[in-house]
């Protein structure tokens, strides 16, 4: 299995970090690519339509790379903090470059995914926020239809509240459980 990990926090130590890297570790046959969103140059989506008219991006940067592994990967896994009530600038950066992989359909707002196979999505964000569970779950629902849109078979998404800066997050109870679920997915 070709898994890609994709850390959108800045902290490379940070909740995030540790989150994906629970979630990754310790499995079997499994080709493992992780990136750190920080390190990467991804421009925003200019709205250009070049990617509806051919089947690629026309900005030239690290996105192409991730492209690349994402059609590749079997599965992926994208964590990132949530940044006054949304993921964090790298995250959102990223994910808005995902239109690229959205052909047009037949009619306005209908698209053809380009992503083929039976892939998996997992993705989550970490909040400070006790109730960020209740108050983030518009974050949730989006990320599990823009995966499903862009064609993964089997989503996972989740939002991990009540972590906080010092990097307490693998002692939360839900964020136990939702690393033990992502394990035994990615061991299937």
């Amino acid at each position: 299995m070709k898994i890609l990990a994709i850390n959108g926090n800045p902290r490379k130590d940070g909740n995030t970090a540790k989150l994906l890297k629970e979630i990754t570790k310790d499995h079997v046959d499994v080709d493992l690519d992780s990136f750190d969103l920080n390190d990467l140059r991804i421009r925003d989506c200019q709205a250009c339509y070049f990617c509806k008219k051919n089947d690629a991006c026309a900005i030239k940067d690290d996105m192409q790379r991730l492209y690349r592994k994402l059609r590749e990967a079997d599965a992926m896994v994208l964590g990132s903090p949530v940044y006054f009530g949304v993921e964090n600038a790298n995250t959102r950066a990223f994910i808005d470059r995902l239109y690229a992989l959205l052909a047009f359909g037949d009619g306005p707002g209908k698209y053809v995914p380009r992503l083929k196979g039976d892939k998996l999505a997992i993705s989550f964000v970490c909040c400070g926020a006790g109730k960020g569970k209740e108050v983030y779950a518009n974050i949730k629902d989006r990320q599990f239809a823009m995966w499903a849109n862009l064609g993964f078979k089997e989503v996972r998404t989740y939002v991990i509240a009540g972590a906080s800066p010092q990097g307490n997050v693998l002692e939360l109870v839900d964020a136990q459980n939702m690393v033990r679920e992502c394990q035994e997915l990615l061991d299937r």
